[in-house]
């Protein structure tokens, strides 16, 4: 059964937000009170709809204790956000997720029993500087202060060498989650030239680790810096 998900906001985020999820198989309600940002949606989620997500009673009318999961993606309005969020509590929604644009606001979120608040912001700036600092960083996902998950093309060091022989664990003290490979396919009724990334799945200890691959990695950061540098 696909995931019943309400992103409440349409400003770029939770415009794509929505229109991600819905390629992704979920049902989606798209909700503003922009009819301009509804119009623009309407085709490409399962429903839109154009109320005042600070009004308990149009939440309600919505059936929204029924959804999976509660996005909150207003934006700049934080007065909006905690009216709707109040709403959103008083219905009893079962996942409440909240964008902040400040990390001040974060910690009221928090402090008001929100558990989950996301800071794009934040998040696309340490992506950029992680790609921008080291150079092999391909893409990164933070999940605290300390340890993050990262693409990294894979160290010269490494090539032609197994994954046993790259002693990931005991000299970088950095934990190999998979291995992403490009390669190469023929098209339909066999036209033309393509790539693609495979994954490889949990890395076997004889797996060759080769030019080009993408090492998927999980560390904190010093240690994961410190293999890139070796």
């Amino acid at each position: 059964m696909a995931k019943k998900i309400a992103v409440i906001g349409l400003g770029h985020f939770g415009f794509q937000l929505a229109v991600e999820l819905t390629e992704k198989g979920a049902e989606v309600l798209a909700v503003d009170d922009d009819m301009g940002r509804l119009e623009d949606i309407q085709d490409k989620v399962t429903h839109a709809v154009r109320l005042d997500a600070r009004e308990e009673k149009a939440l309600r009318n919505q059936g929204i204790d029924e959804f999976d999961a509660v996005v909150v993606a207003i934006g700049d309005d934080f007065e909006a956000t905690l009216m709707t969020v109040a709403a959103l509590q008083n219905l009893k929604a079962k996942r409440i997720i909240v964008r902040a644009t400040t990390e001040i606001h974060e910690r009221i979120l928090k402090h008001l029993g929100v558990k989950e608040v996301i800071l794009p912001a934040v998040e696309a700036a340490m992506r950029l500087a992680n790609s921008l600092l080291f150079e092999k960083v391909v893409d990164s996902f933070s999940l605290s202060s300390d340890f993050t998950i990262m693409e990294v093309n894979a160290p010269p060091l490494f090539h032609g060498k197994s994954v046993a022989e790259a002693e990931f664990a005991s000299r970088y003290r950095v934990t190999l989650v998979t291995i992403k490979r490009r390669e190469e396919y023929t098209g339909f009724l066999g036209i033309g030239k393509h790539e693609r990334d495979r994954i490889l799945g949990i890395p076997e200890p004889d797996l060759t680790i080769e030019r080009g691959d993408i090492l998927v990695v999980f560390g904190s950061k010093k240690d994961i810096e410190l293999m890139l540098s070796a």
